[in-house]
Order: C-alpha cells, then structure tokens, then sequence
C-alpha cells in the first residue's frame, strides 16, 4: 500500500510546500527538487536500459519524477509522465483497475494547474464512468478520491467557461453526496470522520448562496429544476434549500459528538457556534442569541472563560474554512493565519482575507488545496484597511440601485495604503465589504463592537 502511494504524498507536498515557503527558503526548495529530478532521470535511464518503455520497474521511479515536476510547475512534463504511469497499468493490469484511480485524480489536478479544462474535464467524465465499471471496496481510500474530485470540479466553478460552472456545481453536489452516503454507510454513526464529510458539503452549498445572490448567469442557472428546462425555483427558495442543508449538516455534526463516550460537550458547544455564524451568512433567526448560546455550552463544558474571552477577543471572516471541535484547535490555527500578515503601518494587522482567484471576487477558498488561488497568488494586490464592526448589527446600503442590508458586515472603513497599483475604487470595495460577513467579537458571550486592521488581498479582474 505504501508503495502505491509514496508518490501521491510526494506529488501533494511538493506542491504544498513551495506554495507556502518564503521567497529564500523557495529558491532553495527549487533548486533540491531540480537535483531530485537528475537524480530520478539517472534512475530511469539506468532502468530503461534493461526493460521496455511500458515495465512496471520503471512505475516508483516515473511517479517521483511526476512530483518533482509538479513541484518545479513543468505541468506539462508531468502530464506526460502521468500518462506514461496509466499506460502502463492499463498495459500490465488491464484497462479498467483500481489503481488507475489516484493517478488519474492526479493528472486532473495537473491539468487544472495548466489550466487545461478540456482535458480535466475529458478525465473526470472518464473517471466517473470507471467509478460504473470498476468494483469498488466502499472505504476512506474511495470517499477521498470522491471529495477530492468534488473539489476539482469546485475549481471548475472558478477556473472552467461560464457555460460549464453549473455543470460543475451539480457534479460536485452528486459526488459529495455520494461520499456522505458511503461514509454514513460503512463508519458507525460516532465515527469523526463523518464530522468533514458533513462539513465539506455544507461549505458547498455556501458557495452555491455567494453565487446566487451575486446573481449573473450562473445563478440563473442554479434556480433551474434540471439543466437546460428553463424551469426556475424562486430566488427565496432556493436561498432558504441551501440554509436548511447546512442546518442539516450541523445537525448531523453535532449527533456524531454526542455519541462520543463520554458525550464531547466541547465539541458540541463548536457546532452551535458555527451554527451561530450559519444564521449570520444567511440572516436567520437571532445569532446573537445563538453566540451567547454556544458561549455558555463552551463555558459549562470546561473552557475556561479566560480562554475563551481570548479566543472571541477577534473577529473571523465566515465562513471558518476547516471546523475545529475544540477552542484550543481553533486558537492555533488562528495563530497560523497571523503569522501570515504583513505588519501594517500603523498597527500589525488583525484579520486576513485571501480571495481564492481571480474569477470568483470577493469568495474565500472553499476547498482544503486551492490550486487555482496557488497558480494566480504572485499576482494578488493587497488593501490594508482599518475597519469598524457592530457586532451583529444589521448595516444597510445603496448598491447597484438595490437597497441591502447584511448582518454582522463592516460599517465603516478607512483605506490605508491606497496607491495606483490598487485595481479596485472605494465604492467597488465598499459593495464587497458589504457582502462579506464576520464572526463578531464576543464579551461573555455578547456580540461586541471591533475596531481593527484588515488585509484584504485581492485580484484583478480579468481584462482590468
């Protein structure tokens, strides 16, 4: 097993890591892979010169070369040593096998990195239809594989033609479901596991919400029954599905915890916390009410209320990309985003927003791995603003001749590194200020007011 999948892990943090690394340490990180590849090629010439090109000795070798490649962005030296690699599965084991699969996701991913979406999408439409063909064991091995292409078809909303983001929004809905069902099947209902599952699929449908009410084509489309019938749910309706599924997760997440033995009352206490910020992004209900709720489940389930005024003491955009199921997970992760942020002129920095590319403004990532955010990020401008919250106050303005109104959204906000290289006006960032939502600062619990920097990097628009 280890074997098999060696190279996916060598793939996946050569990526990762260079995308992360200062400029330094990534030159430096550059420089061992481009000896790495030497070192494989010398392996596979010296392989080659007693075996034909298609001999399963060469596969360990080929798929380190591949992560190599990656790693040094050659996308298209990859592709072609991935495709070598299925070959010769397909060669030595048969057309339609098991093993195929990984590499396959892989090539996708490739091909997303290239932006190659003719080819991605030839892949992913072949992969499902192998998904028919090639039996299966229902396990951890094929839900990954399952949230992972959901994923890449989630890029596809991004990355892929206008014309092709509903189909990408109705895959990525029909596969993460699947992986919900299998995993509901084949894990005990107390199973942790399930608690992502859950979690993956309610910041889906909060993607659908943000393209909804930016409104548009695509949204147009995601009011339709089927595809292409012209037959159209209201807006209100469709907004109010998205709501309640995520309710549903929340629900489900929180059922998981309280099968724990003994109950996991801290862990339960998170979920009505993000089920708080849920009510935010949609305006229902009273979260207020529902902060101070969860406050009080954090604080009966042991969290010291040192701890937690410390943790409430910032606000956090919404919605939180992984959920944590303790304070303390939460609080380090929040401490990583820090570190990340420039130090600002006037004070360091308190809150970070990263778009995730540059067809999808004002939209945090919503995926674990943005590939699209890691090809376009050398390019991303940065506003520092100093912002003021009120809590979960209702704000309300002008935009587009529609008078708006959002809970929980910046009220005021002073640009302070404004210059020409800025690619947005005060009044295009003010209307997406307006549309991006923040967990407010709590006082025992109680919604607070905030006054604080922001850094909200940003691209340019496309033909700007």
């Amino acid at each position: 097993y280890w074997q098999m999948h060696k190279s996916l892990v060598i793939i996946l943090v050569a990526v990762g890591v260079t995308y992360s690394l200062p400029g330094t340490a990534q030159q430096s990180r550059a420089d061992q892979l481009m000896v790495d590849a030497d070192s494989y090629r010398a392996q596979l010439e010296e392989l080659e010169l007693g075996a034909d090109r298609y001999d399963p000795s060469l596969l360990e070798s080929l798929e380190s070369l591949a992560g190599v490649m990656v790693g040094l962005d050659q996308f298209n030296e990859a592709d072609e040593i991935l495709d070598r690699v299925i070959q010769i599965l397909r060669i030595n084991e048969g057309l339609y096998t098991a093993r195929q699969f990984p590499f396959l996701v892989l090539s996708i991913r490739n091909d997303v990195r290239r932006g190659n979406w003719r080819g991605a999408n030839e892949t992913m439409d072949h992969l499902v239809r192998l998904y028919t063909l090639v039996p299966r064991q229902w396990d951890e091995e094929l839900i990954d594989e399952l949230v992972q292409i959901s994923d890449l078809h989630l890029e596809g909303v991004a990355g892929d033609l206008g014309i092709r983001k509903d189909y990408h929004f109705r895959a990525a809905d029909r596969i993460s479901w699947t992986a919900v069902r299998i995993g509901e099947r084949v894990w005990p209902g107390n199973d942790l596991r399930l608690v992502d599952l859950y979690y993956h699929l309610l910041k889906q449908n909060h993607l659908k919400y943000v393209t909804l009410i930016q409104g548009g084509e695509v949204a147009a489309d995601l009011r339709q029954i089927a595809p292409n019938t012209g037959w159209m749910r209201s807006r209100r309706g469709v907004v109010e599905s998205y709501y309640r599924l995520g309710l549903e997760m929340l629900r489900r997440m929180r059922t998981v915890y309280e099968l724990q033995d003994p109950i996991d009352l801290e862990a339960t206490g998170m979920v009505d916390l993000y089920r708080a910020d849920w009510q935010v992004l949609f305006d229902e209900g009273t979260p207020e009410n529902s902060y101070e709720m969860a406050y009080e489940g954090l604080l009966a389930a042991g969290v010291e209320a040192q701890v937690l005024d410390n943790f409430f003491s910032v606000p956090q955009i919404l919605p939180v990309n992984t959920f944590y199921s303790s304070v303390g997970q939460a609080q380090s992760a929040l401490t990583a985003i820090s570190e990340q942020l420039t130090t600002g002129q006037t004070s360091p920095p308190s809150l970070l927003f990263l778009e995730w590319a540059s067809t999808t403004p004002n939209i945090q990532t919503p995926i674990e791995e943005p590939i699209l955010l890691q090809r376009e990020i050398n390019g991303m401008i940065t506003a520092e603003l100093s912002v003021r919250l009120d809590g979960t106050d209702k704000v309300s303005r002008w935009i587009r001749s529609r008078y708006i109104s959002q809970v929980s959204v910046v009220e005021e906000f002073d640009w302070l590194n404004n210059s020409a290289r800025q690619a947005l006006s005060v009044d295009e960032l003010a209307e997406r200020l307006h549309y991006l939502n923040f967990r407010p600062v709590l006082e025992k619990g109680i919604p607070q007011a905030f006054q604080g920097i922001l850094e909200y990097r940003y691209f340019p628009q496309r033909g700007e």
